[in-house]
C-alpha cells in the first residue's frame, strides 16, 4: 500500500504493541495525515491499552480498531511494551516536503500565514505524541533501520530505548533547513547525550551510525545494535520484548517504568494526565517551542526548504 500512514498493532496477547511509519515513496517521511494518526494512536489507543490493558483473542495478533472493541473484555492488563519503527527499511526521513507545503505559492502574506499555521498544528500533534510516548507507563523502544533524519532523528529522542540495525544513520538537519527542534527533542537530546555533543549533533551535522555503535561495548547513542542482516525490528524483539515476556507480572513492569519516570523528572515537563508538554510552566519546553516558531516559515527556512525539494526531484529524475 502507498498511501502514507502510521499503523498500529497488537501482538502476544496484546503484550506488544508496535507503531509503523508507512510513506515508501518519501523514505517514511511525515505528512500531516500521519502525525494525526500518530496522535490517535498514541494519545487514544495505547493510552488505554497501558492503563486498562486486553486480551487479544485467540490470535497473537490485531490491529488498532480490533484492540478498541474488545478493550471492555479485558481480564488483565498485559502490557509491557511499545515500539516504534519504519516500514521497508528504514525509520523516518523527516517531514513529507511536497505534503507539507502551503497550497497558494503566489500569495506571500497568505504563504507566511500558512506556514505558521501549519507550525503550530504540526507541534500541537507532535509535541503530544512525542511526549506522551515517553510518559506510557510501558517500555518504549525506537527501532531504526536505515535513515532517521530530521524529524526522524527528533522521534529517536521520545522512547525509553533505542535499537539500530547495522545500516542506521541518525541526523539532525533542523540547521541545514534554517529551523530548530519544536516537538521537545532538544530538551530529550541533551538529556540523553550531554549538552556538547547536543551541540555537535544539532549544529556541526555529527550522526550516529549503528555500525559505529555496533563496536563499543558501553553504546554511545543506542541501547542495542543489531546483528548482521538481522532487522532493529527483529533485534528488538530478542534482546528486549523475548525478556520482558519472560517477566512475570507485567504489573512490576509499569510500577517500575513509573517510578524511574518520577526519578528522571518527567512530571515537570509532562502532565501525567493527558501526556502533553507544559508550555506555560517549563523554561525548558516554553524556549524550545518559542525557539521553533521564531525560524519556521522564515525567508531562510522556505528558501532550504526549497532547495530541499529541488534536490528530491533532481534525484528523482536522475533515476
Amino acid at each position: 500500500n502507498a498511501t502514507p500512514s502510521a499503523s498500529l498493532t497488537f501482538h502476544n496477547e496484546s503484550s506488544v504493541a508496535i507503531l509503523t511509519l508507512r510513506n515508501p515513496k518519501r523514505k517514511n517521511a511525515l505528512t500531516v495525515s500521519m502525525m494525526e494518526q500518530l496522535d490517535q494512536h498514541v494519545c487514544r489507543t495505547l493510552s488505554i491499552w497501558s492503563k486498562s490493558g486486553a486480551i487479544g483473542g485467540n490470535g497473537t495478533t490485531c490491529s488498532a480498531d480490533k484492540y478498541l472493541d474488545i478493550r471492555q473484555t479485558a481480564i488483565e492488563n498485559n502490557a509491557r511494551v511499545v515500539i516504534l519503527t519504519g516500514d521497508n527499511g528504514t525509520f523516518c526521513s523527516g517531514l513529507d516536503l511536497h505534503d507539507n507545503e502551503p497550497d497558494d505559492a503566489d500569495n506571500e502574506n497568505d504563504n507566511n500565514s500558512s506556514r505558521l499555521k501549519e507550525g503550530a498544528h504540526m507541534i500541537e500533534h507532535m509535541t503530544r505524541v512525542t511526549n506522551h510516548l515517553m510518559s506510557l507507563p510501558v517500555l518504549s523502544v525506537c527501532a531504526i533501520d536505515g535513515y532517521a533524519v530530521g524529524g526522524g532523528a527528533e522521534l529517536t529522542t521520545c522512547t525509553d530505548l533505542v535499537v539500530l540495525s547495522r545500516d542506521a544513520k541518525i541526523q539532525f538537519v533542523h540547521a541545514k533547513r534554517g529551523a530548530s527542534l519544536g516537538w521537545g527533542g532538544g530538551r530529550r537530546l541533551v538529556k540523553k547525550v550531554g549538552r556538547r555533543r547536543a551541540l555537535r549533533m544539532l549544529l556541526l551535522g555529527e550522526c550516529v551510525y549503528g555500525e559505529e555503535e555496533s563496536q563499543y561495548d558501553g553504546k554511545m547513542y543506542a541501547d542495542a545494535v543489531a546483528e548482521e542482516g538481522e532487522t532493529a525490528l527483529e533485534a528488538t524483539m530478542r534482546l528486549i520484548v523475548d525478556p520482558l515476556l519472560d517477566l512475570p507480572c507485567s504489573r512490576s513492569i509499569r510500577a517500575i517504568k513509573n517510578a524511574v519516570s518520577a526519578a528522571d523528572g518527567d512530571g515537570e515537563v509532562i502532565d501525567s494526565i493527558d501526556g502533553r508538554m507544559k508550555m506555560d510552566t517549563n523554561i525548558a519546553v516554553k524556549g524550545e517551542l518559542e525557539s521553533f516558531l521564531s525560524v519556521w516559515g522564515s525567508e531562510s527556512n522556505k528558501e532550504q526548504i526549497q532547495k530541499a525539494k529541488n534536490d528530491l526531484k533532481s534525484k528523482g529524475e536522475k533515476k
